[in-house]
């Protein structure tokens, strides 16, 4: 168990065996007191004397007074109304510090989803376009969720969905046939297929001729027949060889890519058994499923062409997922413009019998300092064109303060600190805010940001390396208040890694990680680690750097970050 969980426990224990069992003492009931000089665990007697129709403050002063101390916990007093728990420091501290280093990635996982299945869709691109600066803002949701979701013992199948069909892809077949021509792009053919997408978007859109060209060319792949079906099975392999590439720059380990034009019979047929069901109707031409009274509106299936759209096919794609692995819960990782559509989806699953439960992750718009972007307006930013310019700068700093060292070493250091810059500013706000994504304030090496905080791994790691004496088994005594604001923070890590699987939120992983790095700071500005004249005592500080360390390591991993030892 631990440490802090200990100590919850004891306090719990000793909480319940002097109240009684008229009323009902549970772990939720303990936080921390309002002022830190109170101590360390707080219970409030409200609740109790409201029950006994007694004062509150009277009853925490005889609460304090019958409990005495345990393993963890030193002393109990009361201040006001609550009982006030101060743990014994040096047991406490042995305790975490011993748990981070026998543990080391173990540290701080849980088995809340012991035995439950979670199947997390995300990086759900198209093909035929590139990936710009807002598809990262998935890639870091989804990836952090899958680790989240792991350290809280889930089962995790991790699934992307590829949408190769529908009116964009037909928009950019139409570009390549009638803008560029018989062209063979010789450098970044995702960039290619996005400015034919691009141009495609801006020729066709106020020509009723021309649109009803491209949704000839949709009808054509949809039934795979065609004079365009051999340019899309070409160019599709372009987009699908590219994708694959990001994939693996952002270490996306995905149990399966899930291709859209896959389902599409198997969609005509849903549809078809919705509206002899009487689950769909038709409408105008269209198949729909009327969700007005559940104040979901209309959800379209198939157009009056015939053409069928997303929304039939994640249902093809829901039942498939279903077949393949059963999984508990299905969550989507989606942008919260999909909202509504992802309602529509639980809520026409739930009419066809689905049980399962069907969970929207979504998050909100990445703009630049410069404005929003649009990819059907070709002003969204290229992940591209942000990876070659963060690396750029990313490069030449490391070079001015390393000139002793290699390329490979400069570039790798680089590329480490690239993906902890984007991926940190990405995942450390909250999901469902927007965030401005400024890559020079995510570079920062100070702040709240990913390079800030791998920083403090490497000055750690450099510490461990220079120092006389190899770091103790466990951390006996605590010489100073700020050893013991490290030894609090990393016994929280577990709590923080529940909270974050509770509330799918990877900010809370970020913001414990910079808190950690900051207290960190403070402690290595009026604190001497090492010193000669008390090596026992080095030799203990070493441990808790070490264990302080292993915990801003494994909470990097929960957001996709591989921490390093030398930047």
């Amino acid at each position: 168990m631990y440490a802090l969980q200990q100590a919850k426990k004891e306090a719990l224990t000793a909480l319940k065996k002097h109240i009684g069992k008229s009323f009902t003492v549970n772990g939720d009931m303990l936080s921390a007191p309002p002022k830190v000089e109170y101590g360390d665990l707080s219970f409030p007697c409200f609740q109790l004397a409201k029950g006994m129709g007694r004062n509150p403050a009277e009853i925490a002063i005889e609460i304090a007074a019958k409990i005495g101390p345990s393993l963890l916990i030193s002393r109990i007093h009361a201040v006001g109304p609550y009982v006030n728990f101060v743990f014994d420091t040096d047991a406490f501290a042995a305790h975490a510090v011993k748990d981070v280093l026998t543990q080391k990635t173990r540290y701080g996982k849980g088995a809340t989803g012991k035995g439950k299945r979670v199947m997390v869709e995300y990086a759900n691109l198209n093909t035929h376009k590139d990936v710009h600066i807002g598809h990262v803002r998935n890639f870091t949701v989804g990836q952090s969720a899958v680790e989240i979701l792991r350290a809280n013992g889930y089962e995790v199948i991790p699934v992307s969905y590829i949408n190769d069909l529908g009116n964009n892809v037909a928009k950019c077949i139409w570009g390549l046939v009638h803008i560029y021509p018989d062209v063979e792009p010789e450098g970044d053919k995702l960039s290619f297929l996005d400015t034919a997408y691009v141009e495609a978007v801006a020729a066709v859109e106020d020509d009723n001729a021309k649109r009803a060209e491209v949704s000839q060319i949709q009808r054509e792949l949809e039934n795979m027949e065609g004079p365009h079906v051999a340019l899309w099975k070409k160019t599709h392999k372009w987009s699908m060889d590219g994708l694959k590439e990001v994939f693996a720059e952002f270490n996306l380990e995905l149990d399966k890519i899930y291709l859209e034009h896959d389902f599409i019979e198997e969609s005509h047929e849903i549809v078809k058994k919705l509206l002899t069901g009487g689950i769909a109707k038709m409408s105008e031409g269209a198949a729909i499923v009327d969700l007005e009274a559940e104040k979901m509106g209309v959800n379209l299936l198939r157009k009056t062409d015939g053409t069928l759209l997303y929304n039939a096919k994640d249902l093809a794609l829901a039942l498939h997922k279903e077949s393949d692995y059963r999984a508990d819960r299905s969550m989507y990782v989606i942008d919260v413009r999909q909202a509504l559509a992802m309602k529509q989806l639980a809520a026409t699953l739930r009419k066809m019998g689905f049980a399962r439960e069907v969970v929207h992750l979504g998050y909100d718009f990445v703009t630049l300092p410069e404005g929003a972007m649009s990819s059907r307006k070709g002003t969204a930013i290229r992940w591209s064109l942000v990876r070659d310019t963060m690396m750029e700068k990313l490069v030449e700093a490391i070079r001015s303060r390393h000139t002793d060292w290699k390329e490979k070493q400069i570039q790798k250091t680089a590329k480490a600190l690239l993906f902890a810059s984007i991926k940190f500013g990405m995942l450390k706000q909250d999901p469902d805010k927007v965030i401005t994504f400024s890559m020079e304030e995510a570079m920062a090496s100070e702040g709240f940001t990913g390079p800030y905080v791998m920083y403090t791994v490497a000055r750690i790691s450099s510490i461990l390396k220079k120092a006389p004496v190899k770091p103790a088994k466990e951390m006996a005594h605590i010489g100073h208040a700020l050893e013991r604001d490290l030894v609090m923070a990393i016994a929280r890590y577990p709590e923080v890694v529940l909270q974050a699987g509770l509330q799918l939120k990877a900010s809370v992983i970020a913001q414990y990680a910079f808190d950690v790095a900051q207290t960190y700071a403070r402690y290595y500005e009026f604190v001497r680690v090492i010193a000669e004249d008390d090596m026992p005592g080095t030799s203990e500080r070493l441990a808790l750097c070490s264990a302080v360390r292993q915990v801003l390591t494994n909470a990097l991993g929960l957001l996709g970050i591989a921490a390093i030892e030398e930047m």
